[in-house]
């Protein structure tokens, strides 16, 4: 019902809006635009009704960003476990089942006994990712849960398991999500939000062709492909970031000539991990990982991993730690119902502005390194991952960056765990602030 007492106050002009906002910041006009040097983006301070932003392309009856393969904001709760001893793998699955979650990603290091993996795993009840060594793993899980499971799962292959016919024809006839994008190894080495959406769609479009060479159609090559997305702190750039994949995404398909809309989404699993993660003032991060998981929600994933922030120590993963990274995300689900509404953010006027923002700028750098040959690719994105890591030890270093208990307010009583050897891509190490800082 319109309120017709709004029309008896005229509207106020952008000047009248920035002459009071400057009236209030004592004339100060640095203040009405933050300028992000770790994101390379500027946005308003201030919006009012009147403020441009472009809409993207609906292709259905929920814009791209938003996602339209659902009518709720409902995500699965995740843990990764990669299998040293089939046993206690299995046993970790089961006990994290007990404690809310409904999302397990196996990483397989290769001849793996599956049975004994998922014994007692109901997978049609939850959603289960295998990241497999080669084709021979690949088989020998088909062998264990039959292909009317596979429609439950997603999977991680390599691209040589494609050349065998019989794993083809599966693909192609099924249209499985088999081809897994990884945004969070790159985002862990220190990329800001526009080189790792720049980045996933690159090999994504890598992968497409692929997949259209071995005589898959658009649609199906849409299908065989998900995504594995980082999480940063800064929570609207974070929120943005994930919509404008969905932009991205939607935009790279279309170019194809689709003939199924659906073909536009994207399957999102976001992992919160360890860059700005403090081992000497642990509950600090309870925080972090709680404002990232909301980024990652707010803008639209499917599945949500948090990594324990000491599961990169020496000693491995506390009780406490395992548990907080369930329950944050219970939480958020089932007493703050961040699950109720889809895209609750859209059409905020900043997190549009964002969202196009990053889109764009991330469209632009997917062209420049699309062209680029592939022994070149990799040295380009490593050499700007480099700097921009680079960057956040410098910033954090002279304080321009602020992390509680990392560089500004040390715990008095540190703990004295360390971390373990950093995991490497791209010929970059994982970037963990709180060893810079410290060194």
């Amino acid at each position: 019902m319109t309120q017709e007492w709004i029309s008896e106050f005229s509207p106020a002009s952008e000047i009248e809006w920035k002459a009071q906002l400057l009236k209030e910041l004592k004339g100060d006009e640095s203040k009405l635009v933050v300028q992000n040097k770790i994101e390379e983006i500027s946005y308003s301070t201030f919006h009012y009704p009147g403020s441009k932003f472009s809409e993207s392309d609906q292709s259905s009856y929920l814009p791209i960003q938003r996602g339209f393969n659902k009518l709720t904001n409902g995500w699965r709760n995740g843990i990764q476990i990669s299998i040293e001893n089939e046993q206690e793998a299995n046993k970790k699955a089961l006990d994290a089942l007990m404690l809310g979650c409904d999302f397990i990603h196996f990483v397989s290091s290769g001849d793996t006994n599956w049975n004994v993996v998922l014994q007692g795993i109901g997978l049609p009840y939850i959603h289960t990712t295998f990241s497999l060594a080669d084709s021979e793993d690949f088989q020998l899980l088909i062998q264990e849960i039959g292909s009317d499971q596979m429609g439950f799962c997603s999977f991680n292959l390599t691209e040589k398991s494609f050349q065998i016919s019989e794993i083809k024809g599966l693909i192609k006839y099924n249209q499985y999500p088999v081809i897994q994008i990884d945004g969070f190894s790159i985002n862990q080495c220190g990329a800001n939000a526009i080189q790792e959406l720049g980045f996933v769609i690159e090999k994504a479009h890598s992968a497409i062709l692929n997949l259209l060479s071995l005589g898959l159609s658009i649609d199906q090559a849409a299908a065989c492909i998900h995504f594995r997305m980082g999480v940063g702190s800064n929570y609207l750039v974070e929120i943005a970031k994930f919509r404008a994949l969905k932009i991205l995404w939607g935009n790279l398909v279309k170019a194809y000539g689709p003939e199924h809309n659906c073909s536009l989404n994207c399957q999102i699993t976001a992992e919160v991990g360890w860059v700005n993660k403090s081992l000497k003032d642990p509950h600090t991060n309870l925080l972090r990982q709680t404002t990232e998981a909301m980024s990652a929600i707010l803008g639209g994933i499917d599945r949500l991993i948090i990594h324990p922030y000491d599961s990169c120590s020496k000693i491995g993963s506390s009780d406490f730690a395992k548990r907080m990274a369930f329950n944050i995300s219970n939480l958020l689900q089932d007493e703050s119902y961040f699950s109720s509404v889809s895209d609750a953010l859209g059409g905020s006027y900043a997190v549009e502005a964002i969202t196009n923002e990053l889109a764009t700028k991330s469209w632009e750098l997917f062209k420049k390194m699309d062209v680029l040959s592939d022994d070149s690719k990799v040295q380009a994105w490593s050499q700007l991952v480099r700097e921009k890591a680079n960057q956040r030890v410098e910033m954090l270093k002279d304080s321009e960056m602020t992390f509680i208990g990392i560089n500004k307010f040390p715990n008095p009583n540190s703990t004295r765990a360390e971390w373990s050897s950093a995991s490497s891509f791209l010929n970059l190490s994982y970037l963990r602030l709180e060893t810079e800082i410290n060194e």
